[in-house]
């Protein structure tokens, strides 16, 4: 609680600081610029008060800046109001837009998976010994020809085999009985 009033406290001032600045600033200015343009219509001399013009610049620059942070949080709010309606609508337009698009590429993923084109070393789908039909990686037996798909690694070369094998089809070593 203490901190938030601080901070109001220091809004507060920075508000009333920054226009008064900027103010100041404007009448150093004007000051300097009435001098010198002055200064040409009669041949007094040179402008007595053209330095004033210096301050006043700088003055005005100081002021807005101070007025800037002052407001800071009004005008991100403003700003934050105004841009996300229009950030939603973008987001919603996109959404809209690319569901077809995304449900090929959902479709193109899942019929992959399913022929079993998946990764190699994929674990989602099984591929019948027997028949060569790519199942759901849960499956016990196959889809298309009913055998089992429970496998079995040859301890020689680590080529899957059928589980009811009794030699492995790729080095023909005999398979360990389980």
């Amino acid at each position: 609680m203490r901190h938030r009033r601080q901070h109001e406290q220091t809004r507060s001032l920075l508000r009333t600081l920054g226009p008064l600045v900027f103010v100041t600033g404007v009448v150093f200015t004007a000051i300097g610029l009435i001098s010198f343009f002055s200064a040409f219509g009669s041949f007094s001399g040179p402008p007595r008060y053209f330095w004033c013009a210096f301050i006043g610049m700088p003055l005005m620059g100081v002021g807005v800046v101070i007025s800037k942070f002052g407001y800071m949080g009004a005008i991100t709010q403003y700003m934050a109001h105004e841009v996300t309606p229009v950030g939603t609508d973008v987001l919603n337009t996109v959404v809209r837009d690319t569901k077809g698009s995304i449900r090929d590429v959902a479709a193109a993923v899942a019929t992959g998976l399913r022929d079993g084109t998946s990764t190699p070393g994929a674990t989602d789908v099984l591929t019948c010994l027997q028949c060569d039909t790519g199942n759901d990686a849960d499956a016990r037996f196959c889809k298309a020809c009913g055998a089992s798909l429970a496998r079995r690694q040859c301890t020689h070369c680590g080529e899957d085999a059928a589980a009811d094998a009794r030699f492995c089809d790729s080095c023909g070593e005999p398979l360990s009985q389980r």
